[in-house]
């Protein structure tokens, strides 16, 4: 598929020159120089705090998670099919230019770095004894692919969630919102291939789409993916909802009666779940 050469452009964040440190400290919420790692500061079943210093370095923990598994699959010999290699090459870079652009914005603001975990695809969380989660996902494409559109489904909702951070630096809400549709497209190129191969699977999250079997313990994984997804009520304003079957009417005054139109609003997804589900990989 040729669309996702053209994310190229818009994946690459614009660099964080015109802000002062100073200013991005003030907005980042916290006393950036002295705050723990979202990691190391959370423990699983912990909330995170509605600050734009939270919200980067969850987004960097996401681009992190992703960038290492593409980085690891790519390198797995026949894993992913020759006619595919170049689109996750392309979506690797993508990955890679986030990492670089969130970085730079926590640096400078003089904001602490969280330090790269060590990601273990298995779900063992490098443990041994611990029961596989995500069994043959760097060893058969289906249930690699099937993991990845779980974690760019994740990025698009955590994209959606944490935009409202960072509001009060406007190149970073920018640089944010430009992200957001590239996790997008991620998500609907993989759901593309998935369903090249036979599964049922929409480009957006649907429920038609077939159920990804997880064990009890990864299950947390769905719940952050396209938990809530089956909402169809969405709000014009507060307490007045669109009313799907009056929209889009056509010259014939008969209105536009289609399932997809209510699906294609993204659900933000409850930060603490996210990282519930992130922790699942380190």
């Amino acid at each position: 598929m040729k669309l996702i050469s053209l994310l190229d452009q818009l994946a690459a964040a614009p660099a964080t020159t015109a802000t002062p440190r100073r200013a991005l400290l003030q907005h980042l919420g916290r006393a950036a120089v002295a705050a723990l790692p979202l990691a190391a500061a959370l423990p699983a079943a912990a909330s995170t705090n509605d600050t734009a210093y939270d919200a980067l370095t969850q987004l960097l923990l996401l681009e992190r998670l992703q960038l290492a598994f593409y980085t690891r699959a790519l390198a797995v010999p026949g894993l992913i099919p020759t006619a595919q290699t170049a689109d996750f090459q392309r979506l690797r870079t993508h990955q890679e230019q986030h990492v670089t652009f969130l970085t730079q914005a926590l640096q400078g603001a003089g904001s602490l770095v969280p330090a790269l975990p060590a990601f273990d695809f298995s779900g063992r969380r490098r443990v041994a004894s611990n029961p596989e989660l995500f069994p043959n996902v760097l060893s058969d494409y289906d249930a690699f692919l099937a993991l990845a559109q779980q974690l760019e489904d994740l990025g698009v909702r955590l994209y959606k969630t944490h935009a409202f951070a960072v509001v009060n630096d406007l190149q970073l809400t920018l640089a944010v919102l430009r992200l957001h549709p590239v996790e997008a497209q991620h998500s609907a190129h993989v759901r593309g291939l998935r369903r090249g191969r036979g599964v049922v699977v929409e480009n957006w999250p649907s429920d038609s789409d077939a159920a990804i079997t997880r064990p009890a313990a990864a299950q947390i994984l769905t719940t952050a993916a396209t938990g809530g997804e089956e909402n169809i009520l969405q709000y014009q304003t507060p307490g007045k909802p669109i009313v799907f079957s009056d929209f889009l009417l056509i010259r014939d005054n008969t209105a536009i009666h289609d399932s997809a139109l209510p699906e294609a609003f993204d659900e933000p997804v409850n930060s603490a779940i996210a990282q519930a589900a992130l922790n699942l990989f380190f």
